[in-house]
């Protein structure tokens, strides 16, 4: 599954994520390792242009 889009990244990982607790000899299983090498390969080829994730929360303090 070629990754052309952030979209079908957020399918892909989405996809990978319902995947995470098949059996590692299960047709699943195969699915995953498939998502996972696509999904490395696009954050290779584009990471510099994806857009930044929510930065995590600072703690409110005074």
């Amino acid at each position: 599954m070629p990754i052309h889009s952030d979209a079908d990244l957020e399918k892909a990982v989405s996809e990978f994520q319902t995947l995470q607790d098949a059996p590692d000899d299960s047709a699943q299983a195969e699915r995953r390792r498939e998502l996972d090498a696509a999904i490395k390969d696009y954050y290779a080829r584009h990471g510099n242009d994806l857009r930044p994730g929510k930065p995590p929360s600072a703690p409110h303090g005074g």
